[in-house]
């Protein structure tokens, strides 16, 4: 008999559609962890306190508690999992164009449906023929995820979990469903973790709101537990070859600790 093993999966992205880069991210954690009374409290912060990467410019409360999710839920970052896919819409929409007059949504539902459920398919797969993983996904909600003719979350549901059948994988989604922000501390995280590496990857000087967040990220880079999480995330970029390139985040990282560092030559 297979031992059931239940873990909870946060689905956010990070990006306009004016902006360049655009990420998509999931976050696995066991369930045993995720309950844990000391994480739980953090709960009890997101819920009396706005907390938004994008909206972060260097306010102090808000960095305190942005430093608190951090590094509280990272005490357990070894037991963690995360991916992120960064894609350019551009070359979506170029491809598209043959097919958009017959297929309006072709745009988003490729974005929409197809990345969404390859960032989360690469977290749960590949698990021993002992073990059952019992993945609830939760995504945070945007009325794009609901269009007319989609459901990100049925799509998912359903598709996932027939990819497990017939990849004969160890996995099951028993859940998939939609939560508003200030809800569970794990949406809030997932935003958090993405917005740090979208200002890694941007690496951007040209505003003072950017620099604010580029302060905080080298702050939060000399904590060894987000660190050590920090390059453990799988990045894949899908652009010019229209496949997911594996990309070490480490050399963004270094990148982006080497310019904005205070490195005396």
């Amino acid at each position: 008999m297979k031992q059931i093993f239940p873990v909870r999966i946060f689905f956010d992205e990070s990006g306009k559609n004016t902006e360049k880069i655009h990420l998509m991210g999931a976050l696995l954690i066991p369930e045993k962890v995720y309950a844990h009374k000391e994480l739980q409290r953090l709960n009890e912060l997101i819920k009396k306190n706005n907390i938004h990467w994008t909206d972060y410019s260097g306010h102090g409360s808000t960095r305190k508690n942005i430093e608190k999710i951090l590094t509280e839920s990272m005490a357990y970052q070894n037991l963690m999992k995360m991916n992120i896919i960064s894609y350019n819409q551009n070359k979506i929409q170029e491809d598209s164009i043959d097919i958009k007059p017959d297929f309006d949504e072709i745009v988003d539902r490729t974005i929409y449906t197809k990345f969404p459920e390859r960032v989360v398919y690469g977290l749960i797969r590949k698990y021993g023929s002992h073990t059952l993983l019992d993945a609830k996904v939760y995504i945070e909600h945007d009325n794009t995820y609901e269009a007319k003719n989609y459901d990100l979350s049925k799509q998912m549901f359903e598709q996932l979990n027939i990819q497990s059948v017939y990849r004969g994988e160890n996995y099951k989604l028993s859940h998939v469903g939609y939560l508003t922000k200030k809800q569970e501390y794990g949406i809030e995280l997932t935003d958090l973790i993405l917005g740090v590496v979208r200002t890694i990857i941007e690496n951007n000087n040209t505003s003072k709101r950017k620099r604010a967040k580029n302060e905080l990220v080298m702050e939060l880079l000399k904590i060894s537990n987000v660190y050590d999480f920090l390059v453990r995330i799988k990045l894949f970029e899908w652009g010019k070859a229209n496949q997911l390139i594996d990309t070490p985040i480490k050399n963004y990282i270094d990148i982006f600790m080497s310019e904005q560092g205070d490195i005396e030559m």
